[in-house]
């Protein structure tokens, strides 16, 4: 089945374009307070927030896939997104988090 602009029905346009703006500002809160925790800038019980960003991010993004009438294999890319946009930030941190160990602390200790 081929796939158009034309086919969304002009009625599922606001939808569309609220629900994009939804995944914008979950994806930053998602960033956002993941990286005060990490900062130890905010107290680390806000990490739940972080998640909670993530979960409305993920079921935005599925109810945006809905309106869009995305295929199969879309569907399956989008999740594989949300995915990494969940593991990612853990792996960026983790990995300063050990350089900063191997080559701060060892500047300081020679």
């Amino acid at each position: 089945m081929e796939y158009y602009m034309h086919d969304i029905p002009s009625q599922d346009f606001l939808p569309i374009f609220v629900i994009s703006a939804w995944v914008i500002l979950f994806g930053m809160m998602y960033a956002g307070f993941f990286t005060l925790v990490k900062l130890r800038l905010v107290k680390k019980y806000f990490i739940v927030l972080a998640y909670l960003s993530w979960g409305a991010l993920v079921a935005c993004i599925y109810y945006l896939g809905e309106l869009l009438r995305v295929e199969p294999y879309t569907q399956k890319v989008l999740i594989g997104a949300m995915v990494g946009y969940l593991v990612f930030p853990h792996i960026v941190y983790f990995l300063l988090e050990k350089v900063h160990n191997r080559f701060e602390h060892s500047e300081v200790t020679s």
